[in-house]
């Protein structure tokens, strides 16, 4: 197959405003910063279960996740664009991640090129995991007042200590595009 000059062709799928991308051969202009921003907001955590109005949304975990794994800017920008893939794919939930290898391998495909395109090392992706877990564990115990005893527990274990406050799909996407710009800097106008 071949398609815009590329062997290897991915899945076309619709991004933003109605545009298709393939998602294995994206450029960094297929994906303005703004559209990412509001495509994550748009999107919300655990498969959108939680309490009303103590929901969260994919882009303000990447913009919350980018603060707490340390001064490293490569494990920031990592932290902010982790779960950019889901733009395309939905906000899966770990546990149906974890038993579907083909789903893992088209995620992992999307982030590496993610990485390519916006400069962010694979190392700093791999780094993150640890905080990205824990993170978890501080959103179960905000979103969630009916977890069972053991799962509360290892909440309560491996959390953060983090204050979540709800926010607006808005104030998240405006959140997460000002940490991109201060990340990835300012957008140049020609």
């Amino acid at each position: 197959l071949q398609r815009r000059g590329c062997l290897m062709a991915g899945p076309l799928v619709y991004f933003g405003r109605g545009r298709r991308i393939d998602v294995y051969n994206f450029t960094a202009a297929d994906l303005p910063p703004t559209e990412m921003a509001a495509g994550q907001a748009r999107l919300h955590r655990f498969g959108g279960a939680g309490i009303p109005g103590r929901g969260m949304t994919v882009a303000q975990h990447a913009f919350n996740l980018s603060h707490v794994v340390g001064d490293c800017p490569d494990r920031q920008r990592a932290a902010l664009i982790h779960d950019a893939p889901e733009m395309f794919t939905g906000e899966v939930p770990r546990p149906i991640k974890s038993v579907c290898p083909d789903f893992v391998a088209v995620d992992d495909r999307i982030m590496l090129r993610l990485g390519e395109v916006f400069g962010v090392p694979a190392w700093a992706f791999e780094a993150i995991k640890e905080a990205d877990t824990r993170i978890a564990s501080d959103e179960r115990l905000f979103m969630f007042d009916d977890l069972d005893p053991e799962d509360e527990q290892r909440c309560r274990e491996r959390q953060l200590g983090i204050t979540i406050t709800p926010v607006t799909e808005t104030v998240a996407a405006n959140a997460w595009l000002r940490r991109f710009y201060q990340l990835f800097g300012e957008p140049t106008h020609v």
